[in-house]
């Protein structure tokens, strides 16, 4: 049994629409909503950074400055945003937006680049990248098949197929003129004057107005100055030649090549050894002795030789030496490796530290992190600055340590964490949620997920479903958004935006902050309060709703009630919340095993269930039909429930004498209805049982035993007659203490029992027969607010009708009830005489 009330006697709960002249119709609040700002607190209820969805016409991606570059989301077109908010239309049927790419393909400048079918192919879904300069010029002509940019501002490369290559041109984009027809197998431009090309598998070096600089004989050529031609002759060889076609370094070597991240210096090789040639002078700095090398930049190169590795600087001088199995370069030094063990060695050739780490996972910003093979067999990683002192201890299994300025993420186990660089706190340890893998979004939220990821706040609490592959902040009109990127389809890119918040909306605060003083909404589920509700969820809230109105809880109306919390009848599964209300009648599934609890609630579903928890309650769910303008779309199954709701007030309509049943509804309106209920019926359940037990005491007598259609026999005793008392479940003074003092504080039940109007007489409790009356002057009650003191105290302020002689209203009177905690339950520690 629950444990409000313990005895097993039966109330005669008269319903709360059924009881005398103050109970004809259901009790409902009157609920004050007040306009707040959103605070940090608001009555005593501390809100959490939150999210609320809103609904944009485009997607939205960075673009130059403070372009956007947009897609709607209605047709799918593409524009450019200006911060004016004029859009510039692109007329490509492109697939996706891939970024900002160029400088890197040594283009003259940066271009937006998009993803677009590529028909030249008879291949499904084949691809190819178009190029879209700042100012919305498409890389577009028509006749030509490939349009791309080129490293001179004012020309396009145009490019047609032909058999197994390519014929190519050059296109001024401003003149809109073809200056080189499309005659040649490939164009590179340099420059007016200096164009690298291809014909009939010969390279030579042309102009604009394609006058020949450089003949066509060689087999590549690739132009880096004009000291500095690298060339291949009909031999497969490689020299250096130039602008007057003159050898400037004999066509006897093997490779010359870009080394990395570099210009200064060339490698080149013959035989299979490898030294550094100067792109200056075309003199060789570095010998051709190694077994490979890569320059890196501040004159610095790593080397092989004899299988070791080492690392010199431009005048062959030793740096580090050769004694390692693998070097990584990094602008702070290098990471060594030797017989499966790594260190770190800065530019000036010092041990910072030893070979005896399993890997150098990073080196950035000043810090070294370190990944270390413990005693234990287990990996641990620790950071270290430059100079080799260590800042984090070997004690996470992960560091990213510059995850942030303020934190870094680690993983212990399976769970990720931030943690504090400077006190070490970790900031989601006491988190009930654990994911593996996180991201940094800001200081108020994190992505957590594996493959895909939700949006979580610093306190962590789920804001959004783990169905996102990328979430980011952006501006849009002045306010930073996120953007979580999610796809249906390849290239089919969507993005949900979130407004960053903090608590329920303005007009929900208020009772929000209410439900959860009351109980009713557990942590987790403090939070996405726009969000529409699932039903799962809202079985969860229910069972909360049910713990708070009986003072139990989960565990004990499992046990009471033998749920069976596994229900394997459902194919989805569920939880014991769902368990539970399935087992008192609350909720349905959808037939065929499914339950369904990841979908969202209807208007009309909400209040079927609303009226199945107050059917359960024991409330008379009875009401008059409301007039309602979309009637017809009310689902005949909801129809009594629909009215019930929207009769008590628990459930309002969307306006214009609408219910919309069809539409969603949200967690906070959820949080709002469960209160509103329980607000009016934890005080009247309570008040309900107070009232009658009151009037035994000051209005009239409890009923007496008698035979219907006879007089009631009295017992006779020194004192008078009395007459035994007919209430089930109390059958002694004992049985009606025990039972006042599940309603009245104990001080006020000393107090009833002294007026000596009840006593036992052979074992059974007795009363003489008296009657005071009422005072007709009070009609119903109006409204009730509830203000909680504190976690044992409780104040309701009652608003009641006061009648003149006629029966007629004249206005209202307050009374102040308060009931404290006692024990298992609550009981009224102020009762006035309020009839």
């Amino acid at each position: 049994m629950y444990r409000r009330p313990k005895q097993c006697f039966k109330r005669r709960r008269r319903s709360m629409v059924k009881r005398n002249y103050f109970y004809k119709t259901l009790i409902v609040v009157t609920v004050l909503i007040f306009i707040f700002s959103l605070y940090n607190i608001v009555n005593g209820v501390e809100f959490n950074d939150d999210i609320q969805k809103v609904e944009l016409n485009y997607y939205y991606y960075e673009g130059f400055g403070e372009d956007k570059v947009v897609q709607s989301i209605k047709d799918g077109s593409w524009y450019i945003l200006k911060p004016d908010g004029s859009l510039i239309n692109l007329k490509g049927n492109y697939l996706a937006f891939a970024g900002i790419e160029g400088k890197n393909l040594n283009f003259d400048d940066d271009y937006y680049r998009f993803v677009i079918g590529n028909e030249s192919y008879d291949i499904d879904y084949s691809t190819r990248f178009i190029y879209v300069d700042k100012n919305g010029m498409e890389c577009f002509l028509d006749g030509y098949t490939y349009v791309d940019p080129t490293k001179g501002e004012n020309y396009f490369i145009l490019r047609n197929i032909k058999g197994d290559g390519y014929e190519t041109g050059l296109y001024h984009k401003y003149n809109k003129t073809v200056v080189i027809p499309a005659v040649y197998d490939t164009l590179n431009y340099i420059s007016d004057d200096r164009i690298a090309a291809a014909k009939n598998d010969k390279y030579g070096l042309i102009n604009i107005k394609q006058e020949e600089i450089i003949p066509f004989e060689y087999d590549n050529l690739d132009y880096i100055n004009d000291n500095f031609i690298i060339a291949v002759n009909e031999d497969g060889k490689y020299g250096v030649i130039n602008i007057n076609n003159e050898v400037v370094l004999s066509f006897e070597y093997d490779e010359i090549s870009y080394t990395y991240k570099a210009n200064d210096y060339f490698k080149i090789s013959k035989n299979n050894k490898f030294g550094l040639v100067d792109i200056t002078d075309a003199e060789i700095v570095v010998p051709l002795k190694y077994d490979n090398i890569e320059y890196y930049p501040n004159d610095m190169a790593k080397a092989s030789l004899d299988q070791k590795t080492g690392v010199i600087d431009i005048s062959n001088k030793e740096v580090v030496p050769f004694i390692y199995d693998g070097i990584m370069y990094y602008e702070d030094g290098f990471a060594v490796y030797k017989d499966d063990l790594a260190g770190f060695i800065n530019r000036g050739g010092k041990v910072i530290l030893p070979v005896e780490y399993y890997n150098i996972l990073e080196v950035k910003d000043g810090y070294i992190t370190a990944v270390i093979d413990n005693e234990n067999d287990e990996h641990k990683h620790a950071v270290y600055t430059l100079k080799g002192k260590e800042i984090i201890p070997p004690i996470y299994e992960y560091i990213d340590y510059h995850a942030t300025d303020k934190y870094m993420i680690v993983n212990n186990g399976w769970y990720a964490d931030f943690v504090d660089k400077k006190t070490g706190e970790m900031i989601l340890n006491n988190s009930d949620i654990h994911v593996p893998d996180i991201k940094y979004i800001n200081d108020k939220y994190y992505a957590g997920g594996t493959s895909s990821y939700a949006i979580y706040n610093l306190a962590g609490q789920k804001l959004t479903w783990q169905s996102y592959n990328g979430i980011s902040i952006i501006n849009i009109n002045g306010e930073e958004l996120l953007a979580a990127k999610y796809n249906t389809e390849r290239f089919n890119t969507h993005f949900d935006y979130f407004k960053q918040t903090k608590g329920p909306s303005s007009w929900a605060v208020d009772e929000v902050s209410k439900a959860i003083e009351s109980n009713l909404v557990p942590f987790e589920y403090q939070a996405a309060f726009t969000f529409n509700i699932k039903r799962y969820e809202f079985c969860s809230i229910i069972v909360e709703f049910l713990e708070e109105y009986y003072d139990t809880s989960r565990e004990e109306i499992i046990k009471d009630k033998n749920i069976d919390v596994t229900y394997q009848a459902f194919v989805d599964g569920i939880n014991e919340d769902i368990a539970i209300c399935l087992h008192l009648g609350i909720v349905k599934g959808r037939g065929n095993g499914i339950f369904d609890g990841d979908s969202e609630i209807t208007r009309e579903e909400a209040a079927v269930m609303l009226t199945n928890l107050a059917n359960y309650l024991g409330l008379n769910t009875d009401a008059d039909e409301v007039k309602l303008n979309d009637k017809k779309e009310v689902s005949e199954w909801s129809m009594d429930a629909v009215n019930f709701v929207l009769k008590n007030k628990f459930m309002q309509g969307v306006g214009n004498d609408m219910f919309s049943p069809k539409s969603n509804i949200t967690r906070e309106q959820t949080y709002i209805i469960m209160y509103r209920i329980l607000n009016e019926t934890e005080f009247y359940s309570l008040f309900d049982k107070a009232s009658e037990a009151w009037g035994w005491f000051y209005v009239g007598t409890m009923p007496l035993k008698g035979t219907p259609g006879l007089p009631i026999v009295g017992i006779d005793t020194e004192s008078g007659i009395c007459f035994e008392v007919d209430y089930e479940g109390i059958e002694t003074l004992e049985d009606l203490e025990n039972y006042l003092k599940t309603i009245f504080s104990d001080e006020k039940v000393e107090g009833m029992l002294k007026s000596g109007r009840y006593f036992d007489v052979d074992g059974k409790l007795c009363a003489y027969g008296m009657a005071r009356g009422t005072n007709h002057s009070y009609g119903k009650i109006a409204e009730v607010n509830k203000n909680i003191i504190s976690g044992n105290k409780i104040e309701y302020t009652v608003s009641v009708e006061k009648l003149d002689y006629n029966y007629e209203l004249e206005g209202y009177e307050e009374f102040t009830f308060v009931t404290e905690k006692s024990g298992d339950f609550w009981a009224f520690s102020e009762f006035p005489a309020w009839w």
